[in-house]
């Protein structure tokens, strides 16, 4: 293994070790969570679905996750799908330690976070003034998740054809890191936002959709807590409180709860 590997599989390694404490406050989706039935504003796009639960966007749909059609909610074109879903990839990739974004359906789940409450900051004080905020305030915009999202993914795929010739899903990994990281610090502009902040709130977001339970959309298979040995939607652990060592549960959904 050479060097630079070896830099990534400790990174990566590291990643999921200290993101450890994200597990089990995410069981319920991203911040408060968004459970989303059909929403009729919303409009159908039955050309996003593919036969067998197979979706251009990801991953397999597994049998834990809800069956939405696998039309999106929020998303109006393909191609602002694939943009998420290719950042998603770059910030959670697939490596020996088990699947990336695309293979967990996270831009599904982020599709359907922004369609609900959690795009339009439904329980979030959105009126003015609006100011540069402190460290403990955070940022502070009239914009909301949909619209900052939105304005995040035209300047991603602007700058992928700027620099590369090419929408950003279709550029190559490192060029997409290269545009990433612009981002990060800042060093590319968003109209009405810092491009830093869209860019944490889009790490978030994609941790979320990895460890939030299936039933939000992402966490496919519950593969992103098995990577991590989380046994998932347990509602005690009386009988495994006293006992010494790790425990090996075996890992359930909050579904399993749900009478049929």
């Amino acid at each position: 293994m050479s060097s630079n590997e070896t830099e990534k599989s400790f990174s990566r390694r590291n990643f999921l070790k200290m993101s450890g404490m994200a597990t089990g406050t995410l069981v319920a989706g991203t911040y408060l969570g968004t459970l989303l039935k059909d929403d009729p504003t919303q409009p159908e796009s039955p050309e996003t679905a593919t036969e067998g639960g197979q979706s251009e966007g990801g991953g397999e749909q597994a049998e834990e996750t809800p069956d939405y059609g696998r039309a999106y909610k929020f998303f109006q074109k393909q191609e602002d799908f694939a943009t998420i879903e290719a950042a998603a990839e770059r910030i959670f990739p697939e490596d020996d330690n088990g699947p990336g974004a695309a293979s967990l359906g996270i831009a599904w789940f982020i599709d359907h976070e922004l369609a609900g409450g959690y795009g339009s900051n439904s329980r979030e004080y959105m009126k003015g003034p609006f100011k540069e905020g402190t460290d403990y305030q955070g940022p502070q915009y009239a914009m909301v998740r949909r619209e900052i999202f939105s304005e995040g993914i035209r300047v991603m795929n602007a700058q992928a054809e700027e620099q590369f010739d090419a929408q950003f899903a279709e550029i190559e990994g490192d060029q997409q890191d290269e545009i990433l990281t612009q981002m990060e610090q800042d060093d590319i502009e968003i109209p009405g936002l810092k491009a830093s902040d869209f860019f944490e709130e889009l790490r978030l977001v994609t941790l979320s959709g990895a460890y939030a339970d299936p039933l939000y959309g992402g966490n496919i298979k519950m593969k992103g807590w098995e990577m991590k040995k989380f046994p998932g939607a347990y509602m005690s652990y009386a009988n495994e409180i006293e006992q010494d060592g790790f425990i090996d549960k075996e890992t359930q959904p909050l579904s399993s709860h749900v009478s049929h």
